[in-house]
């Protein structure tokens, strides 16, 4: 039975990067690809740390199309560790009523020590429920970031009382707003040693940043973006407070805020109904006054530089991540 993994009615994501790092491993080696012929795109939920810890979720493939009971799944991303010496850096999945303990496969779980660098994870999916990959230190949980394929419930963890948000490499290029003006945005600021190793590996990983195509279909351009967003939520019905395109590098993403947050799970329908569009992921999250924020890939991949298709999906979840912490309210 294929469990799409649903959504809850509204996705609360505490959406952190702390001190975000990314390490070296070029994703999906050529035998990754037969094994895991599928590229899932992923929607990020929860996220709790200590301080100065961080996990980042790059890369998911599968021997299947979607999430489901008995497919099996590759999971790579990056990792910093500051609060302990060492803990291990597991992938689980919390049922969603009571079960008898499901085994540990070979590949669910890796042992890191402090610092930043690379995790690559392997699961067979046994159980339905709300995949994660956090931290275990001590015997305990010690923090990580649930996600899934098309939406997750927020969940709390054991080991902290509110999540902790820490500063991004990365900075953010221009945005445009809903009338197509162009406004400046202010970067994140840097807390990175750029002298550090483990630092210059986690770049090396990400790649260089992927410029549009010459001849890019005005439609994925910034101006078509904001337009085809616009109409969107014009069909739907949608109250739009906030809308941005970063165009900092390509593809490039929408973000901003809708008046009602119960909207977004409506997002990848929504989206179904627009020629020339395609739902390639997305971060969304709500306030407690109940509006809503997201960012969002709506360029179809066969527009990427075919050269260049896993930096393009390796950086584009960090940008999502990056971009709805930016309006997150």
């Amino acid at each position: 039975m294929k469990t799409r993994l649903r959504s809850s009615r509204w996705l609360l994501a505490a959406v952190a990067i702390g001190a975000v790092c990314f390490s070296p491993r070029a994703s999906s080696a050529p035998n990754d690809a037969t094994e895991f012929p599928y590229s899932i795109a992923v929607e990020v939920g929860a996220i709790e740390f200590a301080p100065g810890d961080g996990i980042v979720i790059a890369f998911l493939r599968g021997n299947r199309q979607h999430l489901e009971i008995g497919g099996r799944y590759l999971l790579e991303g990056t990792y910093t560790l500051s609060s302990e010496e060492k803990a291990k850096i597991g992938w689980s999945i919390t049922t969603r009523g009571p079960s008898a303990p499901t085994p540990v496969g070979a590949g669910e779980n890796a042992v890191v020590t402090r610092g930043a660098g690379t995790f690559r994870l392997i699961k067979t999916f046994l159980s339905d429920g709300w995949p994660h990959v956090s931290f275990n230190a001590n015997q305990r949980s010690h923090g990580g970031v649930y996600f899934g394929e098309a939406g997750v419930e927020n969940k709390r963890w054991s080991d902290f009382s509110e999540a902790s948000v820490g500063n991004s490499i990365l900075t953010i290029g221009r945005g445009m707003d809903s009338a197509g003006s162009a406004s400046p945005l202010q970067p994140t600021k840097a807390s990175v040693d750029p002298s550090n190793s483990g630092n210059v590996a986690i770049m090396e990983y990400l790649g260089n940043p992927v410029p549009p195509p010459a001849n890019l279909d005005a439609r994925y351009a910034p101006e078509g973006l904001v337009a085809a967003f616009t109409q969107m939520s014009r069909t739907a019905g949608w109250k739009v407070l906030k809308l941005a395109v970063d165009d900092s590098e390509f593809p490039y993403l929408v973000y901003g805020v809708v008046a009602n947050g119960r909207d977004l799970a409506e997002l990848k329908t929504a989206l179904g109904a627009m020629p020339g569009y395609v739902y390639g992921g997305s971060v969304t999250g709500g306030s407690a006054q109940g509006s809503g924020y997201f960012s969002l890939n709506m360029t179809p991949s066969d527009r990427y530089p075919r050269d260049q298709m896993e930096t393009v999906q390796r950086r584009q979840m960090i940008r999502l991540q990056m971009l709805a912490k930016k309006v997150q309210k």
